[in-house]
């Protein structure tokens, strides 16, 4: 390249530039500082953003209530995680609660694999949503099955009887409904209670009405046989968990299956059948049978 075609280009550079009014300059800078303040506040912004909502996710704890005792509340999250937390206020299973958050206990890992919960502190538990329709749901259900046992042995109540035991059963093994309520509607202590009361139902209509749970098992096309064994099992089951948590509650479902086994002649050796369906309960399932 030639040095008149180099003084030429710089020429029309600095001619360029000259053009350039100094008002534009301020404007082009401003701009350019404006986009960067925008840019600024916004990654402040969204950095807060998520700053507080780990924070108030550190504090709080958003939930449904899946179980309750006397003074305390299970809590499942949105993410399954399940909380023991104090409160000796009746909250309806299926509510909606807010828990202010002091400490968090986590399990051990044991504990872990037999799904105990982690355990709150809390200052206060706040019902966001109140299941009202299953304030009474425990009372209620309970007393349907009491009812239902001691009509068993009046024979003007046969035809009401049969009908009241496929919603008992329906009830406890097939999604059915009594009162309006679902199983889950109820806690665990009153699960166990029915269960209990079922076993005596389920004694009862071979007494009073044989070979009745035959004829609508080949009718229905649901199994209504066998009963014994799905009772005994999900109140194996349920008192396995709940052992994990309340204290007071499992010792009364070890005292409840003594008496039990001596009513409907329960032994070890039906148990061992049943821990083919979960053999890990083999050594909780004998401390609930032996009463330890």
């Amino acid at each position: 390249m030639n040095m008149n075609k180099i003084k030429r280009m710089f020429k029309q550079m600095i001619d360029f530039f000259k053009g350039i009014r100094i008002s534009t300059i301020y404007k082009l800078v401003g701009l350019a500082l404006l986009f960067a303040i925008l840019f600024w506040v916004y990654t402040t912004w969204k950095s807060n953003q998520a700053l507080t909502k780990k924070m108030e996710s550190d504090t709080y704890i958003n939930g449904k209530v899946t179980n309750k005792g006397e003074d305390y509340i299970i809590v499942e999250d949105e993410n399954q995680n399940e909380y023991k937390i104090p409160s000796t206020e009746d909250v309806p299973i299926g509510s909606d609660v807010n828990a202010k958050v002091e400490e968090v206990i986590e399990p051990t890992e044991e504990e872990k694999k037999e799904e105990t919960p982690k355990t709150v502190t809390s200052s206060g538990v706040t019902v966001t949503n109140e299941k009202k329709e299953n304030k009474n749901a425990d009372a209620e259900v309970i007393a349907y099955f009491n009812e239902t046992e001691s009509d068993m042995e009046n024979p003007s109540l046969k035809e009401e009887v049969k009908a009241r035991f496929i919603t008992v059963v329906d009830f406890l093994f097939y999604d059915g409904t009594i009162k309006g309520y679902t199983l889950n509607d109820l806690s665990s202590k009153a699960k166990l209670q029915i269960l209990k009361i079922a076993l005596a139902i389920d004694s009862k209509i071979e007494n009073y009405i044989p070979g009745y749970k035959e004829t609508i098992t080949s009718t229905t096309g649901k199994i209504y046989t066998g009963l014994k064994s799905k009772i005994i099992e999900s109140y194996l089951k349920i008192t396995t968990k709940i052992c994990n948590y309340d204290a007071d509650t499992c010792d009364q479902a070890k005292k409840d299956f003594q008496d039990m086994k001596k009513s409907f002649s329960i032994t070890w050796n039906l148990i061992k059948d049943l821990v083919s369906s979960g053999a890990e309960n083999l050594k909780e399932w004998y401390e609930i049978f032996s009463g330890k």
